[in-house]
């Protein structure tokens, strides 16, 4: 005996089959999104910096009188000039390089209340009136100083450099200068000496 409701029925059971395998389909694009979020990157980069210390100053060879300018005097082309002299000794008593009785054309003094490591920063030299920098950092004790060629600048560009020297709360370093003139006669230049403490 043929069902007269049969074909309508099939067809309302494949309906509600879409209708089930739309919703499962559904249900588990839900749970993969959800997952998906759960299994995102949970890392994410910082970054952080400290400054250096501004508390070692410059001050003359004997006092603490603060240095704003040390001069190197003329010279010819391409020499090596070692006589700088500071703002407040003048130029009748500049920097001596000397194996005995050396003095230094400027001291460093440690303000803060910690030991200091020393760094060194310059600017470029303008007009290309200096091709390289050099320094000697030593202890207040140390008099015979002869040579000053610990690299600060080789081509006389802005350069930072780590002096490795510990400066003592309160306590003194003598700092020694030269500089190499480049080849260009009648040129004057300039640049900016910074000193940056580091704590140990």
């Amino acid at each position: 005996m043929l069902c007269k409701n049969c074909g309508g029925r099939v067809k309302k059971m494949k309906t509600n089959l879409r209708k089930f395998i739309a919703f499962t389909i559904l249900a588990l694009a839900v749970i993969l999104l959800t997952q998906m979020t759960v299994l995102a990157d949970n890392t994410s980069n910082q970054s952080a910096s400290t400054a250096k210390a501004t508390t070692i100053t410059v001050v003359d060879k004997t006092g603490d009188v603060a240095i704003t300018t040390i001069t190197f005097p003329e010279a010819a082309v391409s020499a090596t000039v070692t006589v700088p002299y500071n703002n407040e000794n003048g130029d009748g008593d500049p920097q001596v390089v000397a194996g005995s009785n050396s003095e230094p054309v400027v001291r460093l003094k440690n303000t803060s209340g910690g030991a200091l490591d020393a760094w060194l920063s310059i600017g470029s030299w303008t007009e290309s009136a200096v091709i390289a920098e050099d320094y000697e950092l030593v202890s207040a004790a140390t008099t015979d100083v002869a040579t000053v060629d610990d690299v600060l600048s080789a081509d006389g560009a802005t350069a930072t450099v780590d002096t490795n020297t510990e400066v003592a709360a309160g306590g003194y370093m003598c700092l020694y200068l030269g500089i190499d003139l480049g080849s260009l006669a009648g040129k004057t230049g300039t640049s900016t000496l910074t000193i940056l403490g580091e704590t140990q």
